[in-house]
């Protein structure tokens, strides 16, 4: 049986907390000059506390040490341990800058120590060209690459407002619903995790829409990125084993689509920079959300539409995954493709019309 209350109060609690902390948090951050200052990888202007991360944290790991069970799923006690070790990168990072090098090593480690201790990995890929088992230290590398390539997805889509917030609010509902319907105690233990940063990042909007009164800084973003990623992996290996009328036949692409612009998004940007011969880290405003707001959006408006389209896309990868993986994989890559496209299509035709009218 579902524990419906017990989800819920996770919820609710992580709400609660979360509203109560950011204020206290925006006040300290401006009394100490704890604001993010506007660079190439920004789109603000004003100096806004950067630090909201650190009320999702309180809210999010109060409620969910509170209302989980560590007994029925013992690789939690890994998850909280990496990601206290993220949580502490994070604010170091949003204080002073760490080097891109050191905050990978960092990243490298926290992940490590969930994947190698806590024991959670991606041992099956379903048929997908040709694989099926994975031996233990493919897994184990397999495993650590989509727990980093989704931590930077996630913090790379951070640039304008609501936007990290809303895109993890809308795929942790995805993946919460399955594991609601797969209903095992690993799963329910999955489900209060999504609830509680579910609530935590809804109060956390309260503070984050235009105007932004705070951003979630690297603290939030990494966090987050580290949490879908989590919840990718586990929604990859309960499927594997799950026997039941909602098992995927694909559910690794079906995780594909539910985190498909941030990662659409990167993979587009690190393209653009390799053939521009610049690193694909190199830090620019060709984000998908930069490029909307400079075509005239509103923060808002960009984020309710990229939003949207996380929604398609979802839809899409689990109608279609019952039938093909590598159809529904190029379909969920061609659509995510062709969204964070859009304004770059828009702004070339654009510049072929000037040059018509200029002749």
């Amino acid at each position: 049986m579902i524990p419906y209350i017990n989800i819920l109060s996770a919820f609710f609690t992580a709400f609660i907390i979360t509203h109560i902390v950011i204020p206290a948090i925006i006040r300290i951050s401006v009394n100490k000059n704890l604001v993010a200052q506007p660079n190439e990888r920004t789109s603000h202007t004003s100096l806004v506390p950067n630090l909201g991360g650190m009320g999702i944290f309180i809210g999010f790991i109060l409620s969910f040490t509170l209302f989980s069970n560590f007994e029925s799923f013992p690789s939690l006690q890994y998850f909280l341990f990496a990601m206290i070790l993220i949580f502490f990168l994070g604010i170091k990072d949003d204080i002073t800058a760490l080097s891109a090098s050191t905050k990978f090593l960092g990243l490298l480690v926290a992940v490590g120590i969930l994947v190698i201790l806590g024991d959670v990995r991606i041992s099956s890929f379903y048929g997908i060209l040709g694989i099926y088992d994975i031996g233990y230290w493919p897994s184990v590398l397999l495993t650590i690459l989509v727990f980093m390539t989704i931590i930077n997805a996630i913090n790379l889509i951070d640039g304008i407002n609501g936007l990290c917030a809303i895109l993890t609010i809308i795929s942790s509902i995805a993946f919460s619903f399955w594991f609601i319907l797969e209903g095992s105690e690993v799963s329910i233990q999955l489900t209060t995790l999504a609830a509680a940063i579910i609530g935590s990042l809804l109060a956390f909007l309260r503070f984050n829409v235009t105007p932004a009164k705070i951003f979630m800084g690297d603290t939030g973003s990494l966090m987050l990125g580290y949490i879908l990623a989590f919840m990718a992996v586990m929604f990859i290996e309960v499927n594997a084993t799950y026997q039941g009328v909602f098992k995927l036949r694909y559910s690794p692409v079906v995780a594909i689509g539910f985190l498909a612009i941030p990662l659409a998004d990167m993979l587009k940007v690190f393209l653009i920079r390799i053939f521009r011969g610049q690193s694909p880290f190199s830090p620019d405003k060709r984000h998908v959300h930069h490029l909307l707001v400079d075509l005239g959006l509103t923060h808002m408006q960009a984020t309710a539409l990229l939003s949207l389209a996380s929604i398609l896309l979802i839809w899409i990868s689990i109608v279609l995954q019952r039938y093909n993986g590598r159809l529904t994989t190029f379909v969920i890559l061609s659509v995510g493709f062709f969204v964070v496209c859009i304004p770059n299509i828009i702004n070339r035709i654009k510049g072929i019309r000037n040059k018509k009218n200029e002749n």
